[in-house]
C-alpha cells in the first residue's frame, strides 16, 4: 500500500512497521501508536544500516565500533585521548573499551603511551596506519550510508537529519 502525502511528490511505501502499527490500530484504536512507529522505524533503520556498514568494515578488517574508537582520535589530532575522553564519547563501559583498544593496538592502529601530566594516566593515539586507514573507511562508510539515503530528495534527507538531531538533544538534554 503506498501513500501520498499532499506537500509532498515523494511516495511513501508500506513497512513492516506500518504493518505492526495498524494491527494495533485496528486491536486497540485509542492506542497511542506515534512512538512505536517512530522508534520502530529507527530500530529497524539502525539494523538495515549496520548489515550494510559491517560489509564495509569487514573490508577493512575492522568491527563494528571500532571506528567508534578510531575516527574521534583521527579528528583529536595527534594530542592523543584519555580512555575516560573516548568513553564519555561512546557512552561505552570500560571493559568494552578496553577490549576494542586491545584488538586494534593488536592490529597496529593505535597505540597507548604515558600521560606525561598524569603519571597514572594513558593517552591513546592512533598510529600511521591508522592515520591511514581512517579516512580511507569514513569515505566508504559515507558512500554507504548516502546511497541509503539516495532515495529521498535533498530538502527531506536535511529535513530529516534536523529532526533527528533535535530529538537526540531533547533525549540526551533529559538523561543529563
Amino acid at each position: 500500500m503506498a501513500t501520498g502525502s499532499p506537500t509532498s511528490n515523494v511516495r511513501i511505501m508500506s513497512d513492516h512497521v506500518a504493518s505492526v502499527v495498524e494491527q494495533w490500530r485496528s486491536l486497540r484504536p485509542g492506542f497511542d501508536l506515534i512512538g512505536m512507529a517512530v522508534f520502530g522505524r529507527i530500530s529497524r533503520l539502525a539494523r538495515l544500516a549496520d548489515l550494510r556498514r559491517a560489509g564495509v568494515l569487514e573490508a577493512h578488517g575492522l568491527q563494528t565500533g571500532d571506528v567508534d574508537v578510531l575516527a574521534p582520535l583521527w579528528r583529536h589530532g595527534g594530542e592523543g585521548l584519555r580512555p575516560l575522553e573516548l568513553r564519555r564519547a561512546m557512552m561505552i563501559g570500560s571493559g568494552t573499551l578496553t577490549a576494542r583498544l586491545d584488538r586494534l593496538e593488536a592490529a597496529g592502529l593505535l597505540a597507548r603511551h604515558p600521560d606525561l601530566t598524569d603519571r597514572r594516566g594513558r593517552l591513546i593515539h592512533l598510529t600511521a596506519e591508522g592515520e591511514r586507514i581512517v579516512p580511507e573507511v569514513v569515505v566508504d562508510l559515507l558512500a554507504v550510508e548516502n546511497d541509503m539515503l539516495a532515495q529521498l530528495p535533498p530538502r527531506i534527507r536535511q529535513r530529516l537529519a534536523s529532526d533527528l538531531g533535535r530529538l537526540t538533544a531533547t533525549l540526551e538534554a533529559d538523561d543529563g
